[in-house]
């Protein structure tokens, strides 16, 4: 690389080397926040419009410093493809119907406002979940969802919603959301029959109604 060019690219080098030292948790948390503060005035919106790779990166970053966006109400749960595959896990370990799968659910119920991961003795999953996925469209959209105070109820909230979508896990219509309706609930007892369907396999579809 010849001198110019590297004076060109010295900037995107420093940004890539300063994000690396974020991702590892070195740079202090007062530092990220000075770095991040514009991102907070209009969170999902801006994130939306980021690249993926971007928007998973900083996902990450406000893992490592929970405190930074706490700061401003913005709370980084685990990725929403992620828990749900760890609830499908549990409905395949445990058994469709004992009472340790309904002991699962009541305690990460009772856990939910602490973003916490629930442990049992079949391991370990995440009771709330979130991700920026995109619809068979092409557009990113934010999606988020949590064991309900109720015990028997999984809620899903779509923000900032834009259009009206339908979500699929496992390929099975689980339910839709809108701008008129941008939160949604399924019971517990509908999503372990979905995880039953899928399997391990679950993943997350998201077709855009026209």
């Amino acid at each position: 690389m010849n001198p110019d060019t590297l004076f060109e690219k010295f900037p995107d080098i420093l940004l890539s080397n300063f994000r690396k030292q974020m991702l590892l948790g070195i740079v202090p948390a007062d530092l990220v926040e000075q770095v991040l503060k514009p991102l907070f005035s209009d969170f999902h919106g801006i994130m939306l419009e980021l690249p993926a790779d971007v928007r998973t990166d900083l996902e990450n970053i406000l893992r490592i410093y929970p405190e930074v966006g706490q700061r401003y109400k913005v709370y980084i749960k685990p990725p929403v493809a992620e828990s749900l595959r760890g609830l499908a896990r549990y409905r395949q370990e445990v058994g469709r119907g004992s009472g340790e799968v309904r002991e699962v659910f009541d305690i990460a119920a009772q856990n939910q406002m602490d973003f916490k991961t629930t442990k049992t003795m079949a391991g370990s999953f995440a009771n709330e979940g979130q991700g920026f996925l995109t619809t068979d469209r092409g557009n990113p959209v934010y999606i988020e969802f949590s064991l309900s105070e109720a015990k028997d109820l999984v809620r899903f909230e779509y923000k900032p919603p834009r259009t009206g979508i339908d979500i699929y896990i496992g390929g099975i219509f689980a339910l839709s959301l809108a701008p008129t309706k941008p939160r949604g609930e399924i019971s517990v007892e509908s999503l372990l029959e979905i995880f039953e369907k899928c399997g391990s396999q679950v993943e997350i579809e998201i077709i855009e109604k026209t």
